[in-house]
């Protein structure tokens, strides 16, 4: 099913890598540290333009990848040359940061969780944290790194379980959407088994009909055959329908149709119950059922009487013909158990009481 994307749906799209521009406020580190850095202007000017540098790819790279954000566990495959160029551009600082330059740390961090491979985020974490800790604590800067270290510590624990909580929001997205088509699937080849089953058995017995009048009484043979053109126009007019997802009927149509194909096939109907007193909800849910048990009756039954009994909260019909025996339940019977499920009914199939088969559809 297809709709109109909401805001919700829209936003993190195109507006999600702005939460990566709230962490740039942490390149005042870098920064600073060049302001009281005492280098000549040219270095510290190409300092600052290294950082802004650092900068534009990160949040360029945030905003262009920003649809994609799936927070895939093998990574964005486009998104590794940015993340190689902040490399570069942190490794090209250290001469004029010094031992600031890991202040790139929890930005490298960040960008490897969200738009690399899981692998790769972890490599990313041990090597910036031991990269942190062998720079500081020779000189004994801890102190002075203290909130780095401890912002580079929680990043890494607050990443692995975001985007692990991301990964499995994903998946249980994608597990909704592949059952949600396998359901339209099925739902699609249960329609139209159901509308092909009925309207090419009763196109057959309208040919074997037209066939036998040919020679005898060619009119009527005649009007069998502009019945099976209407019969095949009304088919394709269906599966349309189907198709487009529209198709409806009433019990009351589908009694009427499933009659007129009985009276074809010389099968007397017997009905019992009023298909108007039902609810409409029940009653299209039963108009497929009532179908593709009538035409397993054309189909298979050989029976001379059919007996279609109604009441507010239930279906039967059943048919003095062959039994089904043994034989393994088909599409068609899974179809109507199916059908009746997503109506909140039970649909039985079983022998009858007139020697042939019962299909009986029952709610609680």
């Amino acid at each position: 099913m297809t709709g109109e994307r909401t805001d919700a749906d829209s936003f993190w799209p195109r507006y999600g890598w702005l939460l990566a521009a709230v962490w740039v406020v942490f390149l005042a580190f870098p920064v600073v540290s060049i302001a009281e850095s005492g280098l000549a202007v040219p270095a510290q000017v190409t300092g600052y333009l290294l950082v802004a540098a650092f900068a534009a790819v990160y949040l360029g790279a945030f905003h262009a990848f920003s649809s994609e954000l799936g927070v895939s566990a093998t990574g964005h495959r486009r998104s590794r040359v940015p993340f190689a160029l902040l490399l570069l551009i942190a490794a090209a600082s250290v001469p004029i940061l010094g031992r600031d330059a890991v202040s790139f740390g929890p930005f490298i961090i960040s960008y490897a969780a969200y738009l690399l491979s899981t692998r790769t985020m972890w490599i990313a974490n041990v090597v910036v944290l031991s990269i942190t800790v062998a720079v500081v604590v020779p000189g004994n800067k801890i102190s002075n790194y203290i909130f780095l270290l401890g912002l580079i510590g929680a990043m890494i624990v607050v990443n692995a379980v975001n985007t692990a909580l991301i990964r499995h929001s994903i998946s249980a997205d994608q597990l909704r959407m592949d059952y949600a088509l396998l359901e339209a699937q099925d739902r699609m080849a249960r329609d139209v088994h159901d509308v092909l089953g009925h309207s090419l058995t009763a196109v057959g017995l309208k040919a074997e009909l037209a066939e036998r009048l040919l020679d005898s009484d060619p009119e009527a043979a005649r009007a069998e055959l502009v019945h099976i053109r209407l019969l095949t126009a009304e088919a394709l007019e269906s599966i349309r329908a189907t198709v487009g997802g529209l198709r409806s009927t009433t019990l009351a149509e589908e009694l009427a149709t499933m009659r007129a194909a009985l009276d074809d096939a010389h099968i007397k109907t017997v009905l019992v119950g009023n298909p108007q007193t039902l609810d409409p909800m029940r009653s299209t849910a039963l108009s497929w059922i009532l179908r593709e048990a009538v035409t397993n009756v054309l189909r298979h039954a050989h029976a001379t009487t059919c007996w279609i009994r109604l009441t507010d909260s239930s279906l039967s019909i059943d048919d003095d013909g062959d039994s089904l025996g043994a034989s393994r339940p088909g599409h068609g019977i899974r179809g109507m158990r199916e059908r009746a499920r997503l109506a909140g009914a039970d649909c039985g199939v079983g022998p009858s009481e007139f020697g042939g088969t019962r299909v009986a559809v029952h709610w609680a």
